[in-house]
């Protein structure tokens, strides 16, 4: 239930040019990442749909 966590400070020395390197260092789950864009921008979408039918001039 518990897991072990090296929780040593690591410094990285290699020169990162680009943001994946920095996404494949820090080792960011991309397939989560693109599960909450997509929730955040669906609950944005329907945030402006409420507000949009009670006013139709809001477009």
């Amino acid at each position: 239930m518990l897991r072990n966590n090296d929780t040593t400070i690591q410094a990285d020395l290699r020169k990162k040019s680009s943001i994946v390197d920095e996404i494949t260092y820090s080792n960011i789950d991309i397939q989560s990442c693109m599960v909450m864009l997509g929730v955040i921008t669906a609950l944005l979408l329907s945030v402006i749909s409420v507000v949009a039918a009670q006013n139709p001039f809001f477009l």
